[in-house]
């Protein structure tokens, strides 16, 4: 198999299997026979075609000349791999997009009598760009947009009433870009000199909380890195690390992690407690705990404790210094890492996913005591989930209050409301809400 057949599979599974994008690539990828090259290919055009597909499916419409090619799903898939490589993609010449998509077609039962039609469809593209002109000015603004962003309908009329026009096209912009990729410095023992000679021919300066956030130059590979094999970092966004930054964690504290995974938080609250303190990783699937396992041991930190468990149901009560709830939203703050949450997500979710998230919010408020602290993020820009979820809690509960942000965190990063909001649109990095609740009786 190779590598644009193994995306036609992807692609397909998908389709079957809404929901999965993540576990279906990496499964896929870790079982072909395929180089390390023609893997980040795969990669690069898999994830693509998500982020780009409600544009691909417009023009392959507008395209196809009749109904019953337009209802051939494997026909469909085709083209978006050829076309996302005539359209996106810069370094596959124009021949061979066109020439291995149609190699592709005849190979594939549903398409083996169709590829004059693939070759005939990806040369009129390349003949002219303009081939399928995009809704123009008169049409509906939300609708235009969607196509020309890739977004669903309802995401973007929400956008525009709580953000506006210009911001709404920023988050739609930075959502169909490449997510950068950074790594986050080991703290103890590792001196900051010593890891940057390490790591200075393959990634930026340092930035980001305690300077602990290097952003990898492009092409470079994270499983490629000796530095995270062995343990000297994790890959980790900035926008998590000031999350981390609300907890001002200390020195011998004890710190429970609710939904932890994949365990960078976790990780870096390990190492800011010390060996005098200690983390308690929760999540409520073994194959999350997995991953947090796998951070944890890789990075060598022997002060956490992992725990398989449904956070609204905790098996103790009142006895951790802090809590940090990262707690499951929409995404809407990582489209861009997360390409598939956009078609997968429905209006309604986001209802469903703040009930469940003052479920966990009202079982963190039982794990501290007074002097207490808990931390409520999201990676969310969804006001239900975020500033409307604390002001929900804070009038149930008079016994916390919202104890603003720490000295350290840049203004910049926090809104008029005294909450953390880290937004693309403003900061050009993953969006981010976090509100630091303190229990005073």
């Amino acid at each position: 198999m190779n590598a644009r057949q193994l995306i036609l599979q992807i692609l397909g599974a998908f389709d079957r299997n809404r929901g999965a994008f993540e576990r279906i690539v990496d499964t896929m990828l870790w079982n072909a026979r395929l180089d390390r090259r023609d893997k980040r290919f795969v990669f690069e055009i898999a994830y693509g075609i998500i982020r780009r597909r409600l544009t691909l499916d417009y023009m392959i419409d507008r395209l196809l000349a009749s109904g019953s090619l337009r209802k051939n799903e494997v026909l469909r898939r085709i083209l978006q791999i050829g076309l996302y490589q005539l359209m996106y993609l810069d370094r596959v010449p124009d021949h061979a997009a066109v020439n291995e998509s149609v190699k592709l077609a005849k190979v594939e039962p549903e398409t083996k009598k169709l590829s004059g039609v693939v070759n005939g469809v990806l040369r009129r593209v390349i003949a002219d760009h303009r081939a399928v002109a995009l809704p123009g000015p008169e049409t509906d603004l939300s609708e235009r947009l969607s196509i020309e962003y890739s977004h669903p309908r309802w995401m973007i009329e929400r956008w525009l009433r709580n953000f506006g026009l210009a911001r709404t096209k920023q988050l739609l912009s930075f959502n169909n870009e490449k997510p950068d990729i950074y790594l986050r410095r080991r703290v103890r023992n590792l001196p900051r000199q010593q890891f940057e000679a390490e790591v200075r021919s393959i990634c930026d300066p340092a930035a980001g909380y305690l300077n602990l956030y290097y952003r990898l130059k492009k092409n470079i590979v994270p499983e490629n890195i000796h530095a995270i094999r062995q343990g000297l970092c994790t890959v980790q966004a900035p926008s998590s690390g000031w999350v981390v930054a609300l907890m001002e964690a200390e020195k011998g504290e004890k710190i429970l992690d609710i939904c932890s995974s994949p365990g960078g938080k976790t990780a870096l609250l390990s190492e800011l407690v010390g060996d005098s303190g200690s983390v308690c990783a929760s999540d409520g699937r073994w194959s999350r705990i997995k991953m947090c396992d796998d951070t944890v041991r890789r990075m060598r930190l022997n002060n956490v404790y992992l725990l398989v468990n449904d956070g609204r149901f905790p098996p103790f009560s009142g006895v951790f210094d802090k809590v940090l709830l990262d707690a499951p939203c929409s995404a809407t703050g990582v489209l861009h890492r997360y390409p598939d949450a956009r078609w997968t997500r429905k209006p309604e979710d986001i209802k469903e996913l703040a009930a469940l998230q003052r479920s966990l919010l009202e079982s963190a408020a039982r794990l501290v005591g007074p002097g207490g602290t808990i931390v409520y993020s999201t990676c969310s820009i969804e006001p239900e989930e975020n500033e409307e979820q604390v002001a929900s809690f804070l009038k149930d509960h008079p016994e916390f209050v919202h104890s603003g942000c720490p000295e350290g965190i840049p203004q910049m990063f926090i809104n008029a409301s005294g909450f953390l909001a880290i937004t693309s649109f403003s900061h050009g990095i993953d969006g981010m809400f976090g509100a630091r609740l303190k229990r005073i009786t």
